[in-house]
Formats: structure tokens, sequence, C-alpha cells
């Protein structure tokens, strides 16, 4: 309904996806992916799907709608997957950029529920007060901005969001989710600090990251080696190895810490 509503405003010029924002696979509530991630250490395997296209340009500013949804399931034999947890984030967002960095504001829900069967997936019911919304305002310097240009090969991005409503407090009123991503290398042979290059069709980058930002929940820290696959058209294959620190991504976990070696495959770009 909000998407008709926008589509007949006579206002603004309708574009057909994100022009601006560059999305930061280290940073955890970042839409537009599918990705499949295991822990390596116990039986957990995560599901995560997001779409957040922009939708109307104002000017410099790029407005579009955001939502995801993640899921936690246990691997079991005889490729049992039982669904535990589910959680869901949407809300609205403005994009523009300076001459050294891209920003990004949202305004967005997460809302966390237990699923199959437990007594609190009654809508309304328990899972209801794991509820909470923030406002978020982020800097982003992918590898080709900044006072450096491109030849360095870091990208970098820090945020503050504010938790204005939470029914129960999981997480403190200020969070500032950051990343630090150096690509230190091209398979193919391609320029590693490059996000595009005519001659090389297909991009195979290795970036190493470290994240206060890749889960839902602050404070975590993360940090290890991505691949990608990558060609002229954005499309992004990525494999990633890291160990995170930090809060569970599951918001019924009421922030209980976890300890993680986690494995993730994800495609991006559409």
């Amino acid at each position: 309904m909000v998407l008709c509503v926008l589509s007949s405003a006579t206002f603004g010029q309708e574009i057909p996806r994100a022009t601006v924002w560059v999305q930061d696979p280290t940073m955890f509530l970042e839409p537009n992916n599918f990705t499949i991630e295991k822990e390596l250490l116990d039986r957990s395997l995560w599901l995560r799907v997001g779409y957040g296209p922009t939708l109307y340009q104002f000017g410099p500013v790029s407005v579009g709608m955001e939502g995801m949804a993640w899921s936690r399931l246990e691997a079991l034999s005889q490729f049992r997957f039982p669904v535990q947890t589910l959680d869901y984030f949407f809300g609205v967002f403005g994009e523009w950029q300076d001459r050294n960095a891209y920003w990004r504001f949202r305004i967005s829900h997460i809302s966390s529920h237990w699923v199959d069967g437990t007594d609190s997936a009654v809508i309304g019911g328990a899972s209801s007060k794991y509820s909470r919304e923030f406002v978020e305002l982020t800097r982003e310097v992918p590898r080709y901005m900044g006072p450096f240009g491109d030849m360095r090969g870091f990208s970098w991005s820090i945020g503050l969001r504010i938790y204005f409503h939470q029914v129960t407090k999981i997480e403190p009123v200020i969070a500032v989710p950051a990343s630090l991503t150096w690509r230190f290398a091209d398979l193919n042979g391609a320029y590693a600090w490059k996000d595009y290059a005519p001659e090389f069709p297909v991009m195979e980058p290795l970036s190493l990251f470290i994240s206060s930002g890749d889960g839902p929940v602050w404070p975590s820290v993360a940090g290890g080696l991505r691949y990608e696959r990558m060609d002229q058209q954005h499309a992004v294959f990525g494999l990633e190895l890291y160990y995170y620190y930090g809060a569970s991504w599951a918001g019924v976990d009421a922030g209980a810490t976890v300890k993680q070696l986690k494995l993730q495959l994800d495609v991006r770009g559409f």
C-alpha cells in the first residue's frame, strides 16, 4: 500500500534501483542479498534475505524502502532443519553523497520471534517484547573515494544508531556500527583496489576486514577473510570465513554473548 502511494506521487523522479550507496558485506543490516551461513562450532545454520530498492530521487537525495529477514535453523541429521528463530527488519532510507563519501539516513524497525511451536510464537504475545525502532546515520568511504583516491585499497564506514523505542531493552540506546576493509589482492590479476576495470570482465578480489556492525544486535566485533567474484554489472558472489564475538543475531536471545567461527556464502548486487 505504501509503495502504491509512492508510485502515484506527482513529485520526485522514479529511478530503477539504488545509485548511491555501495553495499558493505561486513555490515549486517545491508539488504539486497541472499546469504547462507554456517556456525562451525555448533549445529546452527542461518538464512538471510533482503531487498532495498531506491524508489525516487529528490534533488541530490535518493529515497527508498528496505526489508530483510534472518532465521536460525538447527542442522540435524537426515537433512532436517527446524527453524528456531526469525527476525524481521524493515524501514525507509535516504542516500546522498559529497565529494569524498556516501551518506545514508534510515528509520527502521526490528522484531524478533521464536518459531516452530514455541510458547512465544503467538502474534502479539511474548515475542513482541523484543521489538525495537531506531534512526541511523552512516558515512561510507569506498575504495575509489576519499582524499587518498583509489591507490590504497581501503574502504570504511561508521554510523551512529539511536534506539528511540525498545519494548524490552536488549541493546544500548546508542550504537556505533563501523567497519574497515582492505582489499589486498585479486586472483584474476585485476587492480585490487578498484570495483570496475573494463579490461577485466570478471574480478576476484580478496579482502581482510574488521567490523563492529556484522550483527543486528550491538555490540559485537568480527574479523576475517572474504573472497568475491564480480562481473561488470556488479553482481557479486561472496565466500567469507570470519570470527564473531558479541550479541547473538537472534533478538529473542536478549543480547546473549556468543563466540563463533562462521562460514558465509552470499549473492549480492540484485
